[in-house]
């Protein structure tokens, strides 16, 4: 993918602290772009203003599960030239529903998705100004099943993904050039387990073959920004066989296994 030629352009990442998104400011920066790294605690992108000095890296302390914040990021972005923005932002609660904890899931929502809403609505709004804008929406393999066991979780990617492909849809058909893409990761290797089940170091269990953060973020990135046609991506093959079982495998034995798996994860 060629490198961007506008040295103005900015991309904003949420949850950028660490993990994919501070894996997503990287390879922004390789491509040229000037970065806007929102998070609760901003430290680490110390290293990439370091790193790249030729480029601009803001460091915004906001936790968006307030969503107040998700207003002042919008407004205080206005007089940057933003042009990407990815809504990387977002954790799970783990656990039988009638256990876990509500006010948990109630800020887990608003931040998987109240927030999201409102930046995707604000900016999709002020991209089509001037047509021309993407904002890539970090959703899951979560988005294609129900998960016993993880339930409110998997529920709030459902929505980033029905979300996304509709409001997608709607720009294809009105001719804009903007785009909200939704970029669907399988298991990475992050700390995301841990604030999902509250263990300080607890150990990732998958039955899958976990793809490298930075590898997942490097491919999704160039297929979320070159992308013309696609509502959505699945990156790696083994994710792509993951969705096609889910769709036609008999629900009752995805539930079965997906509950299973989930089950004995802590």
């Amino acid at each position: 993918m060629k490198k961007n030629q506008n040295k103005n352009a900015f991309a904003i990442v949420t949850g950028a602290s660490k993990g994919l998104g501070y894996a997503y400011c990287e390879e922004l920066l390789k491509l040229g772009y000037n970065v806007i790294g929102v998070a609760r605690d901003t430290d680490n992108l110390k290293e990439l203003q370091n790193k790249y000095k030729e480029l601009k890296v803001e460091a915004w302390n906001m936790d968006l599960s307030d969503i107040k914040n998700a207003y002042k990021l919008f407004e205080d972005s206005n007089k940057y030239e933003v042009e990407i923005v990815i809504n990387n932002a977002g954790y799970g609660v783990w656990g039988y529903f009638d256990q876990s904890s509500l006010d948990q899931e109630m800020n887990m929502i608003d931040l998987n998705i109240k927030s999201l809403h409102i930046i995707t609505k604000l900016f999709v709004q002020k991209f089509k100004e001037k047509n021309i804008g993407r904002v890539l929406n970090i959703g899951s393999m979560a988005a294609f099943t129900p998960a016993p066991v993880f339930a409110s979780y998997y529920a709030s990617k459902v929505y980033v993904w029905s979300l996304g492909v509709a409001i997608n849809t709607e720009l294809k058909k009105t001719k804009s050039k903007v785009r909200v893409i939704t970029l669907c990761p399988g298991p990475l290797k992050t700390d995301f387990w841990n604030r999902s089940s509250n263990q300080k170091e607890a150990k990732y269990k998958s039955t899958v073959k976990v793809m490298k953060t930075s590898t997942y973020a490097k491919k999704s990135l160039l297929k979320g920004l070159q992308s013309k046609r696609k509502d959505y991506i699945i990156t790696g093959n083994t994710n792509k066989l993951m969705k096609k079982l889910t769709k036609w495998a008999p629900q009752s034995i995805v539930l079965s296994s997906v509950y299973n798996y989930q089950r004995k994860r802590k």
